[in-house]
């Protein structure tokens, strides 16, 4: 018997049987529709949470923060220091060993009004540097410049969600909004941040508010004099946390006159921990995604091997009179095997179709869509065949070790 014999017989049995086929196949569909739509998930929120992770913008940056006095002796202390200021970012980049750049930083809130709405909103004055230490881009526009910088320019960067608020549907790009009934002109847009999987108060803040340089922040509003909120300092060697920690507070005690009213939050070492959770987590769905997957396929194996010896009972006449004109046992064993693993692959390919389908319908509802992984399905048709070889070998054995005789007499 040829492959083509093998599958139109294969097909027959299925037409023949069909709820008996459907019952049979049915653990081996739900396995591998299974592994599809797992692994297309898992790397759908992989991504989804991945990227929400970027957005955050924590790889390898620690942020400096003033520090109250604990008792008089200190207060008598940081009377000799100013605290954080802008100028404290040359000396921090001075030694060049870990610290690549630093962005100072300082906070506070006005009422935002473009024509009849206002909003009160955080106004976030920073330097050129804070796109780069942050990893920020830009939905439209351009981040601020040196030159806004240098010049006290009235201009701003709105977020996604003021841009909405403001301006609606309307290109903002070049167009005045009051800051505390200060006009400043938007030279940029913020892009949406995080989604359903990590998101967080900060998201939303820096959203309804708005950037703008850190000299024109300090110079109407906040005072020139006044400490900056926070430097925040960034390190292409993520690994090396802890030295950077130990670096930035060497160069900032000397900054200080050996005062040290600043610590340091080393918020990169926890985005490496809660990396480290997530992909535990990660990996025990996958453990528990892929034990039910496997039971699944296992009752489809099992139920499997049961029709094939149900359908040797049906077809003993079939046999005994092969075997009586001169079929081999070795052929009468590669039919029943060939057409127990197109059976299986049958089921394979109906569950993968499902697998895709499911996942294309539910991909509008991921962020970054759902891919579908050319591996799981690659993995799901290959497990069915392994699984017919597996569980055809019995019923295959039992069929070729019949003698025609008995066959032929046991058909009646």
């Amino acid at each position: 018997m040829n492959l083509g014999e093998a599958f139109r017989t294969a097909l027959g049995e299925i037409r023949a049987h069909k709820l008996r086929s459907t019952l049979t196949l049915l653990g081996i569909i739900l396995g591998t529709l299974s592994i599809v739509v797992m692994t297309s998930f898992l790397d759908g929120i992989v991504v989804a949470v991945w990227r929400g992770f970027a957005d955050l913008g924590y790889d390898g940056v620690v942020y400096v923060v003033n520090r109250e006095a604990r008792d008089l002796r200190e207060g008598a202390l940081f009377t000799r220091s100013e605290g954080l200021q802008p100028r404290d970012v040359p000396i921090l980049l001075a030694r060049r060993e870990l610290v690549t750049s630093a962005a100072p930083t300082v906070f506070d809130e006005e009422i935002v009004r473009r024509g009849s709405v206002e909003r009160k909103a955080r106004i976030q004055g920073v330097t050129a540097e804070y796109a780069r230490v942050r990893d920020r881009s830009l939905a439209a526009g351009r981040f601020v410049s040196d030159s806004d910088e240098r010049s006290f320019a009235r201009v701003c960067v709105i977020g996604h969600r003021m841009r909405s608020r403001l301006f609606g549907s309307e290109d903002p790009l070049g167009k005045p909004v009051y800051v505390a009934g200060r006009p400043f002109t938007v030279i940029g847009v913020g892009r949406k941040l995080g989604n359903n999987f990590v998101n967080d108060d900060e998201f939303i803040e820096e959203m309804e508010g708005m950037y703008v340089p850190l000299s024109t922040l300090r110079k109407f509003y906040t005072g020139e004099d006044s400490p900056v909120s926070f430097i925040a300092v960034k390190t292409d060697r993520p690994e090396k946390l802890g030295a950077l920690e130990s670096e930035v507070v060497a160069s900032l005690k000397i900054a200080h006159r050996g005062v040290q009213d600043f610590r340091v939050q080393n918020i990169a070492q926890e985005i490496v921990r809660a990396r480290a959770r997530v992909t535990d987590l990660i990996r025990n769905w996958k453990i528990v995604t892929g034990t039910i997957a496997g039971i699944s396929l296992l009752v489809g194996g099992i139920g499997l091997m049961s029709v094939m010896l149900i359908s040797i009972g049906e077809r003993l006449y079939e046999i005994g009179l092969r075997k009586a004109i001169g079929a081999s046992d070795a052929e009468v064993f590669a039919q029943f095997l060939l057409e127990a693993v197109i059976l299986s692959l049958a089921g394979g390919v109906l569950g993968a179709a499902a697998g895709v389908a499911i996942t294309k319908s539910a991909a509008g509802f991921f962020p970054a869509g759902l891919p579908i992984h050319l591996g799981g399905l690659a993995t799901a048709l290959a497990i069915a065949v392994l699984l017919g070889v597996l569980y055809g070998i019995y019923p295959a054995l039992k069929a070729s070790r019949m003698m025609p005789v008995d066959a032929l007499r046991s058909a009646g």
